[in-house]
């Protein structure tokens, strides 16, 4: 089956990274704001997520971007609430 998010094996468990799920669900609510809304479904840091700061080179100046390494189980009951196509995409991909 064809990948349509890169996962990352660490430490015998499978995450993936939430802005790359944010930019494939095509989610128009800023990444943090929606981030933080996700978060408020019960997950835990250290457990569900990491936090990290990415220090990619930003062109625009400004603070380094936070991204957060999500399990597969987070990604899958993120991807359940989504009433979208894409948010039925990756529910039918992670089934």
């Amino acid at each position: 089956m064809e990948e349509l998010l890169k996962v990352t094996t660490d430490n015998e468990r499978i995450t993936l990274s939430a802005r790359d799920l944010h930019e494939f669900l095509e989610i128009g609510t800023e990444f943090a704001k929606w981030m933080q809304r996700m978060c408020e479904y019960g997950f835990n840091e250290h457990i569900d997520y990491e936090v990290f700061v990415k220090n990619d080179d930003n062109k625009k100046g400004g603070r380094p971007a936070t991204d957060y390494q999500i399990t597969i189980d987070m990604a899958k009951e993120i991807c359940m609430i989504q009433r979208s196509d894409k948010g039925k995409q990756a529910r039918q991909y992670f089934l």
